[in-house]
């Protein structure tokens, strides 16, 4: 009966346009995604609660419908938060920072990486306060449409 009530409201979902690109904590299980699909892994390394960009980026790229759908075609989403106020469980917390240690050793907030599914890099991003369209368009040319 839970499996039939969680099918039934994602197609409420899909069909409501609440569909929203997952963002995933769990470093294992996004690559494990960008292997399995071949689409390369958007790495976001941020300060929830206290870096002023962080929170611009998150509330000017990351939720906006038009980046949401782009996400979902286009990369697996991961975060790794460092928030100061907020508590992360200890698991996440020491995933964030394995992944800072390969991935972010200068500690640079907000840093964006695209990923291959080899896990190479792709592509480092700076925010500079661009909307979603801006941020998008940079995006965008890592990919053949």
């Amino acid at each position: 009966m839970k499996s039939v009530l969680i099918v039934v409201f994602g197609v409420v979902l899909a069909f409501s346009g609440g569909l929203q690109a997952q963002v995933l904590e769990n470093p294992d299980e996004a690559f494990r995604l960008s292997r399995e699909s071949q689409k390369p892994l958007l790495l976001v390394f941020s300060g929830s609660d206290w870096c002023a960009p962080c929170i611009r980026f998150n509330k000017n790229v990351l939720s906006q419908e038009d980046f949401i759908h782009f996400a979902s075609d286009h990369f697996i989403l991961l975060k790794a938060d460092f928030p100061q106020r907020k508590k992360l469980p200890d698991l996440i917390k020491q995933q964030n920072e394995k992944l800072a240690e390969r991935f972010n050793p200068s500690g640079l907030f907000p840093h964006i990486l695209l990923l291959n599914p080899d896990e190479s890099k792709k592509g480092t991003f700076t925010y500079r306060n661009q909307k979603s369209g801006e941020f998008i368009t940079e995006l965008s040319t890592y990919f053949s449409e």
